[in-house]
């Protein structure tokens, strides 16, 4: 075989390495580029999920506000800060952890938030049968479905409902807020209080009133739920005969009405305190008329003076 044609076989070789190396090369750049890229990605991502709290006009007023709070305040800010950074996992650790008090998961996630917290939730949990309200299916290896079995949710009705349920509440804040379970217990002595001194027929303008109380104190988390100043609206709005939260069925002033026969619409029942001497209450503010309640009478007069004054005057 001649030189001439073994030279040339070397350069053939020689350019397919090029093209074989030029190729390699390309890969490889493509793979560094893309592999750049999705670390680019991955830092904008991050990026835009870093916020500057620095940079929000209100973030050195909220820095001295906070630093001159009573120090078991402070230390709910700082859990709370603690708790958002993934309250689902810190609520599968209070679940898993010994002496964890009964409460519901979705009640828990609220309560590591601070958020307002469903007493008739945590009522319900306290009474229900089903062990596991979430349903698996697996379809094969990568499948499977899953879902949450619809119940209706009951509700707060009665003193005995509503002591029960928060007795629950304040159990779990002694748990994730230990420094905080004196003031909450305090204000279940009161809410215990208010609905010994409030009629039966009434206690639903106090689980109302609570409702409002804690939702206020869960979003605004300086205020302790135990400083009535702080709640001086809402006590006139859900318990007083002329608030404005004062409109559900069970606890309206018309229940307390009765129709008598004849054309006469609905009247008032006589208030027999008055009758006795024994209220308070101004006209406007009693729930019952200011007349005579003997039968057939309700003249302007208390029922000892029917006799002296003469019946229906």
């Amino acid at each position: 075989m001649s030189e001439a044609h073994l030279g040339g076989g070397d350069r053939a070789d020689g350019k397919e390495r090029d093209k074989e190396e030029e190729a390699a090369g390309s890969n490889k750049s493509s793979d560094e580029s893309s592999d750049s890229g999705s670390d680019g990605f991955r830092r904008n991502k991050r990026s835009r999920l870093h916020l500057d709290v620095s940079r929000f006009p209100w973030a050195k007023r909220r820095e001295v506000q906070v630093a001159t709070l009573p120090e078991d305040i402070r230390t709910t800010f700082e859990q709370i800060k603690l708790y958002s950074r993934d309250p689902k996992r810190v609520v599968e650790h209070i679940l898993s952890s010994p002496g964890c008090p009964p409460f519901p998961p979705s009640q828990w996630l609220n309560l590591v938030q601070w958020k307002y917290v469903d007493l008739a939730k945590v009522l319900e949990s306290a009474h229900t049968t089903e062990l596991d309200p979430k349903q698996t299916h697996v379809i094969d290896e990568k499948v499977e479905l899953s879902f949450r079995i619809s119940k209706p949710v009951g509700v707060i009705g009665s003193a005995a409902d509503h002591i029960t349920a928060f007795t629950m509440l304040v159990k779990a804040v002694a748990f994730v807020f230990p420094q905080r379970w004196d003031e909450f217990s305090e204000y279940q002595t009161y809410i215990g209080r208010l609905f010994h001194s409030t009629q039966l027929s009434f206690h639903a303008r106090v689980i109302d009133y609570d409702r409002a109380v804690r939702n206020r104190v869960s979003v605004q988390c300086h205020l302790r739920i135990t400083d009535p100043t702080n709640f001086d609206d809402l006590h006139t709005a859900f318990l007083s005969s002329h608030g404005v939260g004062s409109h559900s069925s069970e606890s309206s002033p018309s229940t307390r009405y009765t129709t008598k026969s004849g054309p006469s619409s609905q009247r008032r029942e006589p208030c027999h305190k008055w009758n006795r001497g024994l209220c308070q209450k101004s006209v406007p503010d009693c729930l019952y008329a200011h007349c005579c309640d003997r039968r057939g009478c309700r003249g302007n007069h208390k029922r000892p003076d029917y006799h002296k004054i003469g019946k229906g005057q």
